[in-house]
Order: C-alpha cells, then structure tokens, then sequence
C-alpha cells in the first residue's frame, strides 16, 4: 500500500505535509478506481482510496521515529566528512607525521588491551599483560625516537 505523504518516495518529492490526515491508495487498484472521472464510480474509489486521521499520540510517534531517522542520517553524513577531513590531512602529513599518528593509536590500543586484563589473575592474563607491557615500552621509545628526530630539523632552522 501506497501512504501517500509518509513513504519515502512522497516525502521526498512533495516535501512537508499535514500528518493530521493522509490518502491511502491501494497500488494495485485500476487507476479508473483511484481517480474517478464519473460521479457513479465514486463508490468503487471508496473501497480502492481511504482517508486516514492520526491520533496526537500517533503523530508523536511518527515526528518522533522520522526526527530519528534525519538524525541518524545527518550523523552518518558528519561522519563521512570527519573521515574524509582526516584522510585528507594524512595526505598532508610528512612521512614522520604519519608514523608518529600511527604510533599514538598502536599505543592507546595496546593501553586499551591492558586495562581489559585488569582483575584477571589468571596465568594467561600475566603473560599478556607482561607482553602487552613489552609492547607499550617499545612503541614509546620509537615514538620518543621519532619525536626526536621531527625536532632536529625545527632547531637547525631555528
């Protein structure tokens, strides 16, 4: 059944409309059915086309379910855009930058990974945090390295 004003195809080509009451029309009803040009039909369209009045609570329901939707839709839009800001500042980054970015997230994950075997005892949990560890010690240091070497350059300019 077609609602016409609610579906997706009504709402996006007529734009806003009153939710206080709308057409339903059955598709598969004759076109003669839905649009009679004789006045003696005007029995048949009733049983093809009704008229339909929304509750407050139901209009509610229905602002409420469409306002999530337009939300959603607008977070996945913000989204693509943070993703496509970043992926373009990566394009702009020098090959330190983005192997110094590259180690800041390996070694949140890694932190990550080691608050989550907190309250473990277990003997595998000791090794994966002693491994874990090991892990955060060495990507520190070549973090600390690369740190290090992006400075040099900016105090000989200096």
């Amino acid at each position: 059944m077609n609602v016409h004003g609610i579906n997706a195809f009504g709402a996006q080509s007529l734009g806003p409309q009153s939710l206080s009451s709308v057409d339903v029309r059955d598709p598969n009803a004759p076109e003669a059915l839905q649009n009679p040009s004789h006045p003696n039909q005007s029995e048949q369209t009733q049983s093809s086309s009704d008229r339909v009045s929304l509750s407050e609570a139901g209009k509610k329901a229905l602002a409420y379910s469409t306002g999530n939707a337009l939300h959603d839709n607008g977070a996945a839009k913000t989204d693509k855009a943070r993703k496509a800001e970043e992926a373009e500042e990566d394009e702009n980054l020098s090959e330190i930058d983005k192997k110094i970015k590259e180690l800041k997230q390996k070694l949140e994950e890694l932190q990550l990974e080691l608050q989550a075997l907190q309250g473990d005892d277990s003997e595998t949990a000791e090794l994966k945090r002693k491994m874990l560890q090991d892990q955060i010690a060495i990507t520190s240091t070549q973090l600390m390295t690369l740190l290090k070497a992006k400075e040099k350059p900016v105090q000989t300019r200096a």
